[in-house]
């Protein structure tokens, strides 16, 4: 008995030997674990609360009622809609940017387009909420769309309208980025490249009525597991806000960077049916274009 517990008392220092030299010879690795963790947790604002869920996505909304913020988890097998062609009337040799496309699209209620989606990807379909700004007098839209590789826009806003100030939302498979759109350099245009998804917006700071209180549409994108990429995109959408509220809460929620949307009274969202974000101007607004959150599976 007594040499059993000896034998048990030598494997049980070894063990604890074992322990201390891998410490000691991978200094920090307890800690990052525990970080990478508490990453993945996904930590929410102070005010947001789950209200929406399904699988690679959450509806969040803030206890004053107002603001929502969707996270689409691309990992996780959720991904975007950027374009519904059904709703493509014909096109224009208008495009700017290096590009001779310009989908002229039919405007639909924010229902309208939910019933599209839903009838596109049943049980899968999670939100439209408004996308891309328009001019209603040409049915264009201002600024580049892509989506599964098929350039649907080449906006007809030139280099002279917010100059300097356009950001671009890429999306390829599980790795999502915002950054500046290159809108003189053609031979570089991410349009005709192999990213298949992206849309251009504004900065967060171009002035659409900065300081002003009213619908606001934000995109955000975020490194959720620590590991040097976005694979997370947010959408902030609420139907009164300032342009530095909406991307401060973007920034709450982890956002790497953001970019703006139409606003005003195009801001609308629908979510599992359900309307959380209408027009504040006018019942049953009609726009071009939405874009659309597909579950995982």
């Amino acid at each position: 008995m007594g040499t059993l517990q000896t034998i048990s008392q030598m494997f049980q220092y070894l063990i604890t030997l074992f322990t201390l030299t891998y410490h000691l010879s991978f200094p920090g690795t307890a800690s990052q674990f525990k970080a990478k963790d508490r990453s993945v947790t996904n930590d929410i604002p102070p005010g947001f609360t789950a209200i929406k869920t399904a699988p690679g996505v959450n509806l969040y909304q803030h206890t004053h009622g107002i603001d929502y913020v969707q996270v689409v988890d691309l990992d996780a097998g959720a991904c975007l809609d950027l374009f519904d062609d059904r709703h493509v009337t014909g096109f224009k040799s208008q495009g700017a940017y290096g590009t001779n496309i310009s989908a002229r699209i039919e405007f639909q209620t924010i229902q309208t387009h939910w019933d599209d989606f839903v009838r596109s990807h049943g049980k899968r379909a999670f939100s439209v909420t408004n996308g891309q700004f328009f001019s209603v007098g040409s049915q264009q839209l201002a600024f580049p769309v892509k989506a599964d590789g098929i350039i649907y826009s080449g906006g007809y806003a030139g280099d002279s309208e917010f100059a300097g100030e356009k950001m671009m939302l890429t999306v390829k498979q599980t790795l999502a980025n915002i950054v500046p759109f290159p809108e003189k350099d053609y031979p570089e245009n991410p349009l005709f490249s192999s990213v298949p998804n992206m849309i251009v917006g504004l900065a967060a700071d171009a002035d659409k009525g900065f300081d002003r209180q009213v619908g606001r549409t934000f995109i955000g994108v975020k490194d959720g597991d620590k590991n040097g990429t976005n694979e997370t995109v947010l959408i902030f959408t609420s139907s009164r806000a300032s342009q530095s509220h909406a991307a401060e809460v973007l920034r709450e929620f982890g956002a790497t960077a953001v970019m703006m949307l139409d606003g005003g009274g195009s801001t609308q969202a629908i979510v599992q049916g359900r309307e959380y974000v209408n027009s504040s101007d006018e019942p049953d607004r009609k726009i071009p274009h939405t874009i659309g959150v597909i579950s995982g599976f």
